[in-house]
Parts: structure tokens; C-alpha cells; sequence
């Protein structure tokens, strides 16, 4: 049986810092547009969003220089103190390596000194060899790869041009990255695999850690909105599933150097003290933003395919700076969204922990995000069950009651206090 104790060890932060709230700004910086896997469900390359066709393939210079003054005017009159890149595509690793080389020389010497800049990447891992692990440890990046699940799941999934799984080229990119972060050469990278309804959690979990040595890893639930002909019953509940197995994994190894992003999001706010500020509750997402490689903005490129008005929104980071997207109608409509829970949340139990879930599973063409989420009943059944394995292991019910509530009322407070949630 866990307790108290070993839960919030296994829920404290990596690098042990203190939630605090800080200016930060996050990037998804397509530095590519192209990719070298087809993966059906991919968002970007096999929806009704087909911009990256007329987008340049490799981001020019003239993106990065454009990224930079936008990032310098934010630091002087937004006081950003934080920068976060992440280096995003396509396939990121397509970009040749002396011109990737320049592109990290050039934001280090032009943002190393005005704010505390990190560097991260994501990539499936295929193109991985020793030159790409010593210019990722060079640059100190944080490093997430994809897979979906063992090598029979991946490879169903993740091919290659030749319709050819790729399993075991990520799995060699894999093991050369943990293997110079074992040598203490760069931050310990993580995983991120997209739930496969019908699969078992608990298996894809163990394969993860035993056979892949992961300590850091991520799941997303699949990308679905209310139009969505996939989002069945029987596929949110097949998801919900999937969820839980990997949470009774989890909770059954009792391991405080495991670390599960989803499970930590739902708990650490529920253990967290009652008068300890979690900003994340409160605005999730507003400061970060999606540079495309020919410097268009957006919100969080998942959301491009929802609907024109994320995809075109009319700026681009060479002509526009962080005020002028503070007062544009997708930013608007974004924390809106963000900051006031649809109508269907009203006396929800986990409103103010849930959030209504990810916005873009809210999404339907007719009502916007005003909606529950697609997955509202496995969202429910996963913060019911965590819960309970927490008054298992010796949280007061009467805490996390309280806790609840709190949330539920700062959620409130947010929504009739915030500009965008007026009337």
C-alpha cells in the first residue's frame, strides 16, 4: 500500500522547484514543414489543414530573426522571463546539421543573457546517430521522442515512406540519447505515445519502462472533436481504459523517480497546499504559440485543423508583436475558452481539476469549444479512480474534498474576473 509520504515524493517536481508562478513563454517552432513517416493519424500532414504545402520546408533565417525581436519586445514590455522553444515539425531532425547548428548559436547569443532559455525538442527518433547526440547534448536540449507503444503497436503506426515500421530506429535513437544522459552529457529524455483505444495501457506501460528504461513519459488522448466520425462511445471509453491500466501500473510500482506527465497534472494541484498559487489551473496554454516556417502565428498547431481561424489568423512574427496578438479574436476566443468552463461543467464534481478537459476535444463546428469534452466520461472515471488510490494511500478524503472545491471556485473566480470571459 502507498502512503502519503511516497505519493507526494512520487509527485514532486523533477528538478525539486517549488510551483511558482513566472512569466513564461513557450514556442512550437516548425522547423520543419516535411517528415520522413507517415503516420495516419497525423494531425498535421493528413487533415483538411494542407498549409505546410506552401510553406518553406526548412524554416529560413529570416523566421529566426523574426522570432527574436518578437521574443525581445516581449521580455522589455511584458517581463517574460522565460523562453521556451521547442523545436517542432514535421521531422525537426530533417534540418541539416551545421544549419541546425547556426539556428542554436543564434538564439543562445541573442537570448542567453535576457532570459532563461530551454531549448527542447521532439522527434521520432529515426535519424538519431552520434553527430545528432552531440549537438543535442551541446545545446543542453530536453529531448521527447515518440512511440506508440512496443513494436508491434509502433510499427502499425509509425512507417516510414515504404509503408515500413520504424521501431527499431527509434528505439537505436533512444538508447543513444538515454545513454549520454546516463553519462551525464544532457537531460534525461522523455516519451510521448498517443493512446491506442482497444490496446492494453498496462502493457504499452511496461514495455516503456522495463524494456526501454523511461522515467519521463506522456500519454495523449487522440486527436477528436464532436465532428469527429471516430469519437464512439465505445473508442472514449476504450481510451478512458487505457488511462487507468497505466495509472494501477503506476500507483502499483511505487517508484518516486517515475514520472507520468497526466497523472502528475491531475495530482499535484489536488496535494498541493490550499493558499499555494497553480497558475497552470488558472491559464494553461495563453502564452504559448505555434511559429509555422514561414513565421505565421498561431495557437498550439494541434488545434490548426479545427477550423480556418486557427490556421489563418492573419499575423505573422514579422509584423506583429505579443500586445498586438493579446487583442486578436483567436487569442481571445482561446482564453475564453481556457478561463470559462462550458455550461455542461456547471456542478461538476472535477470541474475545477478537469477544466473541462483539452479544448480541442470541446471543439464542435457548430458550438465552438462551447461543449463537454468528447472524453468527459473517461476523464471522469480517471479523476474518480485517482482520487481514490490517493485516500488508499492515506490522503484525507476531507483534503481532497476541500481541494476540490477550492479549485472549482478559483475556476469561477478566473472566468467572471478575466476581460475575455466578460460580457
Amino acid at each position: 500500500m502507498l502512503s502519503a509520504k511516497m505519493i507526494n515524493e512520487m509527485l514532486s517536481p523533477a528538478n525539486g522547484a517549488p510551483l511558482a508562478q513566472v512569466p513564461l513563454m513557450v514556442f512550437v517552432f516548425k522547423v520543419t514543414e516535411r517528415c520522413n513517416l507517415v503516420c495516419p493519424y497525423c494531425y498535421f500532414f493528413f487533415s483538411e489543414d494542407q498549409t505546410h504545402r506552401d510553406h518553406p520546408a526548412i524554416v529560413p533565417m529570416g523566421t529566426v530573426e523574426g522570432m527574436l525581436r518578437f521574443i525581445h519586445d516581449a521580455i522589455e514590455r511584458h517581463g517574460v522571463k522565460t523562453v521556451q522553444i521547442c523545436f517542432h515539425g514535421g521531422e525537426p531532425l530533417l534540418l541539416k546539421k551545421a544549419y541546425f547548428e547556426r539556428v542554436c548559436n543564434t538564439l543562445i547569443n541573442e537570448l542567453g543573457d535576457r532570459c532563461e532559455l530551454r531549448l527542447t525538442v521532439q522527434t521520432n527518433g529515426v535519424l538519431i546517430d552520434r553527430e545528432w547526440v552531440e549537438l543535442l547534448a551541446k545545446f543542453s536540449f530536453s529531448v521527447g521522442m515518440s512511440f506508440d507503444g512496443d513494436a508491434e503497436a509502433h510499427n502499425r503506426t509509425r512507417i516510414n515512406r515504404k509503408g515500413r515500421g520504424t521501431y527499431a530506429e527509434s528505439e537505436r535513437g533512444w538508447r543513444m540519447l538515454l545513454d549520454a544522459a546516463h553519462a551525464g552529457r544532457m537531460p534525461v529524455p522523455g516519451v510521448l505515445c498517443v493512446v491506442a483505444p482497444g490496446q492494453s495501457g498496462r502493457q504499452m506501460f511496461r514495455h516503456f519502462i522495463d524494456n526501454l528504461n523511461v522515467r519521463n513519459i506522456d500519454f495523449l488522448l487522440p486527436d477528436v472533436t464532436h465532428n469527429s466520425l471516430s469519437a464512439t462511445r465505445k473508442f472514449v471509453e476504450q481510451c478512458g481504459d487505457y488511462l487507468i491500466e497505466v495509472c494501477e501500473e503506476w500507483f502499483s510500482r511505487a517508484d518516486p523517480g517515475l514520472r507520468v506527465r497526466f497523472i502528475r497534472d491531475i495530482t499535484k494541484p489536488l496535494l498541493a497546499r490550499l493558499d499555494e498559487s497553480i497558475p497552470a489551473v488558472l491559464h494553461p496554454e495563453v502564452r504559448l504559440f505555434t511559429v509555422s516556417s514561414n513565421g505565421d502565428l498561431g495557437p498550439d498547431d494541434s488545434y490548426r485543423p479545427l477550423a480556418m481561424r486557427f490556421r489563418d489568423t492573419g499575423y505573422n512574427i514579422a509584423r506583429h508583436r505579443y500586445a498586438d496578438l493579446q487583442t486578436s479574436e483567436f487569442y481571445q476566443e482561446m482564453m475564453q475558452a481556457t478561463t470559462a468552463l462550458p455550461d455542461a461543467c456547471d456542478g461538476c464534481v472535477w470541474r475545477g481539476i478537469c477544466r473541462g478537459g483539452e479544448k480541442k476535444h470541446r471543439f464542435s463546428i457548430r458550438n465552438g469549444f462551447e461543449n463537454r469534452s468528447v472524453y468527459c466520461s473517461a476523464l471522469y472515471r480517471l479523476h474518480s479512480y485517482i482520487c481514490a488510490r490517493l485516500v488508499q494511500g492515506g490522503i484525507p478524503a476531507e483534503r481532497l474534498d476541500q481541494r476540490l472545491q477550492y479549485l472549482a471556485e478559483m475556476k469561477s473566480s478566473a472566468s467572471m474576473h478575466h476581460p475575455a470571459a466578460a460580457p
